[in-house]
């Protein structure tokens, strides 16, 4: 008789999803923007999503590998114009698993 085999579950955190974005934009596929431009696509991302009543979204940057010197230039300046917005709570670095320093996770105001 052979051995009986174990089913493991990977074990899941009860409150992994309150911490998920409900939503999430990616500036990936756009082409070149001009700054401008990152700010108008942002504002009307965000306004969709006050709209909608959700408190916590990403963006997806990119790492700026593909930008001249390598250097990121979308996520430091998107990261200054989300945090002059009014209704914006907080901004932070998205967690590994949903790209990291590639993405910027934001928390907007529930009001």
């Amino acid at each position: 008789m052979g051995k009986k085999k174990r089913n493991f579950k990977k074990k899941l955190n009860k409150y992994d999803n309150l911490s998920k974005p409900q939503a999430e934009f990616d500036f990936h596929d756009r082409g070149i923007l001009i700054m401008g431009e990152v700010e108008a696509l942002a504002n009307e991302f965000l306004d969709e999503c006050m709209r909608r009543g959700l408190t916590k979204v990403l963006f997806i940057t990119g790492k700026g590998l593909h930008s001249r010197n390598g250097m990121p230039v979308i996520k430091p300046h998107l990261r200054k114009f989300l945090n002059s917005l009014p209704y914006v709570v907080r901004v932070y670095e998205g967690r590994f698993d949903r790209g990291g320093t590639g993405t910027l996770e934001v928390i907007l105001s529930s009001n």
